[in-house]
């Protein structure tokens, strides 16, 4: 068989059936070939504990894609440098409803992939922002709310929906679970009013108030701040469409935690300026968020599978200028070697620059009755 150096070693895979003792379980010497089938030769593996077969591409973005894998890469590739779907069947040579098919797996598995790989995240302050387009006409604005580490660029978390309250708290909530510290933290938003509310209520700890007396009902439950915890907030006026100054605010906690974390940050003053150049790199990778132009999805659903992806590619594709970190030996004219980092790379998520056929083959096994 053609050793395709994208593909996972079966060492490195794993029963995906939820009730076999050996789910999820990696290198236990249980999967064996069975057969290899298709044009591109796809391993059905037997696994010895339950004795059921299945394909490798089970669990990953290719499972059941009807076309050649090459082909299937250059869809995801093309859709990942914000190609529309009409475009992408052009340049790739297939049908329409097969980029669309294959964008919902790719939605799919970009959000499986996040929930697998983003955890435990080392970061001390975040920002959140929401960026909109539209879904259906351009009277029906659509938003995704995302939340970045500032240090390493890594995309936390990423929400779409309705601009509201609910949206503001799937986001602070998702960014929290995935915090390893998240007591010690600076958040860091715009003037949205949500954002103030929240904040105490999810990051805080609550307590509850002594009751006055003896008879009636107990207060309700309040949240203290901790001195680790700050939010900062940077309002904008805005003259026209212009934005002629920007106002910081500590909503929450002391101005001494935020000007630790600036100055960890390397920041002069308060900013948000690893959001907003995110915020700009997602137009030029989603076709739905382009500028000044007729692009808007047809439905919901589209545009968030297309939102989920961009963040994979961001996270664990896309290397970034700022990120690299200089190397100890130098080339032979004396300039200095440096090694390139994702922002994965650089929170420490893994440890080289993933291609995107290695991320349509990576498979993903969730949590027993998770779903």
């Amino acid at each position: 068989m053609e050793n395709k150096n994208h593909r996972p070693q079966i060492q490195t895979l794993a029963c995906p059936y939820s009730d076999c003792h050996l789910y999820a379980k990696k290198g236990t010497a249980n999967l064996t070939v069975r057969k290899l089938y298709g044009k591109d030769r796809i391993r059905y593996l037997r696994c010895s504990a339950c004795s059921r077969e299945f394909s490798e591409r089970k669990n990953t973005a290719l499972f059941n894609t009807k076309i050649e894998e090459k082909k299937a890469i250059s869809v995801a590739e093309h859709l990942a440098e914000g190609i529309s779907t009409k475009g992408t069947s052009r340049l790739v040579g297939v049908s329409a409803e097969t980029v669309r098919r294959l964008r919902r797996n790719l939605g799919d598995h970009s959000r499986e992939l996040h929930e697998d790989r983003v955890e435990n995240v080392e970061a001390t302050s975040v920002q959140m922002d929401e960026r909109y387009g539209y879904v259906g006409s351009k009277s029906e604005p659509f938003w995704e709310a995302t939340a970045i580490d500032p240090k390493s660029r890594l995309l936390i978390s990423f929400v779409a929906g309705r601009r509201n309250e609910a949206l503001i708290r799937e986001l602070m909530e998702s960014t929290k679970k995935r915090l390893r510290s998240p007591k010690d933290l600076v958040l860091m938003t715009d003037g949205e009013r949500s954002y103030e509310g929240l904040f105490a209520s999810i990051f805080g700890e609550p307590y509850r108030v002594a009751r006055k007396g003896d008879r009636g009902r107990f207060p309700k439950a309040r949240h203290r701040i901790k001195r680790s915890l700050a939010h900062l907030q940077l309002i904008k006026r805005r003259r026209g469409r212009r934005i002629v100054e920007m106002i910081p605010r500590v909503a929450h906690g002391s101005w001494k935690r935020v000007e630790r974390e600036l100055e960890k940050l390397d920041y002069d003053a308060p900013n948000l300026s690893a959001i907003e150049r995110q915020n700009g790199t997602s137009r030029r990778m989603n076709a739905y968020l382009v500028r000044k132009s007729l692009a808007f999805a047809r439905k919901e659903e589209s545009r968030e599978a297309l939102g989920w992806w961009s963040v994979i590619v961001y996270n664990f594709c896309r290397t970034q200028r700022g990120l690299r970190v200089p190397l100890l030996s130098r080339t032979t004219d004396g300039r200095r070697r440096y090694q390139r980092r994702t922002p994965a790379m650089a929170a420490g998520l893994t440890e080289f620059i993933w291609s995107i056929a290695e991320v349509l083959c990576t498979p993903v096994y969730p949590a027993r009755g998770a779903g």
